[in-house]
């Protein structure tokens, strides 16, 4: 929408920044992309070619940690640029990281982008897959043979990528009657009745038609039989195509410990060869040879993945003193907020029961004054009431009529008391 107002060059601003945010959501959406900024300079037209300035794009990327872009992926970035921006070409973008390298840097790019067919690429990564395969099944062998550490194998192989195809015609002869018959031809003549006996003398003569002398008629029979067959030649057509990637050539070298015996170099050998599948008619080699071995990597090895475990321990140790810890300090604070809370409620039942016994002994002095008073009917005292006024009636009755023996027996308790 153009608001009233608004500039060519402000619609040509927002339109900008309006591509620049749809650019940077979309790179944001990359799993290893945490943030991205964009920046866009559009072309410039020019009446002349020379004046004119092509697009160009600066992208910023600041990646997840221990996260990588690879080649294909910035690749997919910078087409995916260049294909949002009119006029915008993959060389005239540039993507760099947080800490400014250049991810799409020229001198970085690898074979397949600088010209290397995919097809080499594959043969190169199919190659390599075949040696690591057939080294890591040779080291295994080694290592479950003579422990690990006491070999080393290692493998070169070159494969066989050209594909051929074989066209193989094969003329079979027939051997008594065992073809196919194309065509048979049969003739046969007889011949029964009388001719004449040639005859005459030895020589030229003899035999010059019409100087035969005829020696009489003789009964003559004739019989000629000829056969003619011809056979369809046994011919065999076969199409081989060799489908590429065969091994050409195998290279295996084996170094073992100088402690192998020679027996067991010689078992390696014939183990190992039957196991890569060496074959000496197309040039493969193999070799075991002895050597002593440097144990400072080893050792040194042993050393780090000691330490590694030693401080895995301690930590392990130390999480479990804090786990213990603090299941100790959890118990002993419920054990005491259940002390307290046993303490709290013996204090209100202390409280509870001498507010009772205080509420008691003033129910029971006011009750004491209200029966010496009289002001209790007789009927309404209790048994021990009653008793106590009994007593206290017959003892003020003692007093009233024997007042100085009762003085005299209070004096003799006194003394006693002394």
């Amino acid at each position: 929408d153009n608001k009233l107002g608004v500039t060519e060059f402000q619609n040509k601003i927002n339109y900008l920044q309006a591509l620049q945010g749809e650019l940077t959501r979309t790179i944001e959406q990359l799993e290893a992309v945490q943030k991205a900024r964009v920046h866009i300079v559009l072309a410039e037209d020019s009446l002349y070619r020379k004046n004119e300035k092509p697009a160009t794009a600066s992208i910023m990327l600041i990646l997840k940690p221990n996260m990588q872009l690879s080649k294909k992926e910035v690749k997919g970035i910078v087409n995916l640029v260049a294909h949002s921006i009119q006029g915008l070409q993959p060389e005239n973008i540039t993507i760099v990281n947080e800490a400014g390298r250049i991810l799409n840097d020229p001198d970085d790019m690898n074979d397949e982008e600088k010209g290397v067919s995919a097809q080499t690429i594959t043969q190169i990564e199919m190659t390599r897959k075949v040696r690591d395969t057939m080294q890591e099944n040779l080291q295994t062998l080694l290592d479950q043979t003579l422990g690990e550490g006491n070999a080393f194998v290692r493998v070169s192989v070159e494969l066989d990528f050209d594909q051929r195809q074989t066209d193989r015609q094969t003329f079979t002869p027939v051997v008594d009657d065992a073809g196919i018959i194309r065509s048979q031809q049969d003739i046969s003549e007889s011949y029964n009745g009388t001719s004449t006996q040639p005859g005459g003398p030895a020589g030229v003569q003899a035999n010059i038609p019409g100087y035969v002398a005829e020696e009489g008629n003789a009964n003559a029979e004739y019989e000629r039989k000829e056969s003619t067959k011809n056979y369809e030649i046994n011919e065999a057509k076969e199409k081989v195509v060799a489908s590429p990637g065969s091994i050409r050539r195998l290279t295996v070298a084996v170094l073992v410990n100088d402690g192998v015996t020679p027996a067991q170099q010689d078992s390696l050998l014939r183990s190992v060869s039957s196991a890569a599948g060496i074959n000496t008619n197309r040039g493969d080699t193999i070799s075991v040879e002895p050597l002593p071995f440097s144990t400072e990597a080893r050792d040194r090895r042993a050393a780090e993945e000691q330490s590694i475990k030693d401080r895995q321990d301690r930590i392990f140790y130390m999480q479990i003193g804090a786990i213990l810890l603090l299941l100790a300090l959890g118990i002993g604070g419920f054990l005491m907020y259940r002390r307290k809370k046993q303490q709290e409620r013996e204090a209100i039942a202390e409280a509870e029961r001498q507010e009772a016994l205080e509420r008691q002994r003033q129910e029971e002095e006011a009750r004491a004054i209200a029966v010496a008073a009289g002001a209790v009917q007789e009927e309404e005292l209790t048994e021990e009431e009653r008793q106590q006024l009994s007593e206290k009636q017959a003892l003020q009755q003692l007093i009233d009529q024997k007042p100085a023996e009762v003085a005299m027996l209070i004096k003799t308790w006194l003394a006693e008391d002394e």
